[in-house]
């Protein structure tokens, strides 16, 4: 069975009807993402997929001899300049990109490329397939699409951390200094009378904390000189449906430290059964810059979640300075970019010069570290 005529593509506009089907395909085990979960899909084609330039393409993958469940991508066709797009539900919101993986999903090349083909005949016309951020696994299983042509190393990783059943042992397994440096900022912070570390679990009561998070995270992302784009159209109802419709089962995590009426950090995460996945911070400076909040309310944020049964922590996308003091390992990533149409011919060629200008660089250390010095000043001037 190597032939796009063994199977059958089921492309829907509609949300219900998809995600019917694969909440069945869940019940009899197939591998799901956290950003692929129906509380996401839910919230994310209500908002940034419901936008102009945007239709959504909700796409399951059959066996045709017998109808066996092999396969499904929560896709969207867009317009990116002067072209159409095939790309998963992801606007920038999604840190890893995966398809629903039922236990039938054939993993060798020649199956999934033959599947491959007989998703591009019913796909409605684009002139490029560029699927970014996928990780090499879904759940347990391999990721079947990192078998497609074009499928390139991504320049993004992921930075979970496994902690066993003592949270202590792993804290102390940490460095010293930067342990050290996290007791002393509780202390500092619990000298306000009124300090606290919360849990919000009601809608009503989450919107002022998402409002100071999103106050926090534009004053610090603007004060860098970079450009905050999650209050662009969509961004904020985006999070806003995330946090109604995930806070009471669970799936949707938003923690902060609060001193008085005062939220002086807060963190936004998806969790789902052992695992948990950050995906948005904010933080105060000025007189709290002396014991880091945003650290703080991550450790916290671990230590709780850990005593209910979580052991994965992914700090998902971004080398960013604070991960590292929590000794993530590294996650690889991977893009697949296939020119659908002679307009889509050039962008594909320029990933491939991408991809292999990194691994280039990636043999020449000494050459990236200076490279990456270098683009730090030119930001800091900027």
């Amino acid at each position: 069975m190597n032939r796009a005529d063994d199977y059958r593509v089921i492309v829907e506009r509609e949300l219900a009807p998809a995600l019917a089907r694969w909440r069945e395909w869940e019940r009899d085990g197939a591998a799901v993402g956290l950003f692929q979960r129906e509380h996401w899909l839910r919230a994310w084609y209500a908002t940034l997929g419901a936008q102009a330039g945007r239709e959504p393409l909700l796409a399951s993958i059959e066996r045709r001899h017998d109808g066996r469940a092999l396969l499904a991508l929560p896709l969207v066709r867009e317009r990116r300049g002067g072209l159409y797009c095939i790309a998963f539900a992801d606007a920038g919101v999604s840190d890893y990109a995966a398809p629903i993986c039922a236990p039938d999903c054939p993993a060798d090349p020649v199956a999934v490329r033959a599947m491959f083909a007989a998703l591009r005949r019913a796909l409605p016309r684009a002139d490029l397939w560029s699927l970014e951020k996928m990780p090499a696994r879904v759940g347990r299983r391999d990721n079947p699409l990192l078998q497609l042509p074009g499928t390139r190393a991504s320049a993004l990783f992921g930075n979970p951390v496994t902690i066993g059943e003592d949270f202590d042992a792993w804290r102390f397994s940490r460095e010293k200094t930067h342990r050290k440096e996290l007791e002393r900022s509780w202390r500092v912070f619990s000298r306000h009378p009124q300090a606290s570390f919360e849990r919000i679990e009601d809608p009503a009561r989450a919107l002022p904390v998402m409002d100071a998070l999103e106050a926090l995270q534009r004053e610090a992302i603007q004060g860098k000189g970079w450009a905050y784009l999650l209050d662009e159209p969509g961004y904020r109802e985006f999070y806003r449906e995330l946090v109604a419709r995930g806070l009471a089962g669970g799936e949707t995590v938003l923690t902060a430290l609060r001193a008085g009426d005062d939220i002086v950090a807060a963190l936004l995460g998806l969790r789902r059964g052992e695992e948990y996945a950050m995906i948005r911070i904010g933080n105060a400076a000025g007189e709290w810059r002396n014991c880091s909040p945003g650290r703080l309310v991550i450790e916290r944020t671990m230590a709780a979640l850990h005593a209910q049964g979580v052991r994965r922590f992914d700090f998902t996308i971004g080398d960013y300075a604070y991960k590292r003091g929590f000794q993530p390992e590294r996650e690889d990533l991977f893009d697949s970019t296939v020119a659908l149409s002679w307009k889509g011919r050039p962008h594909s060629l320029r990933a491939g010069l991408r991809h292999r200008a990194r691994a280039w660089l990636a043999d020449r250390p000494e050459l990236k570290r200076r490279l990456s010095a270098l683009r730090s000043r030119t930001g800091d001037a900027r």
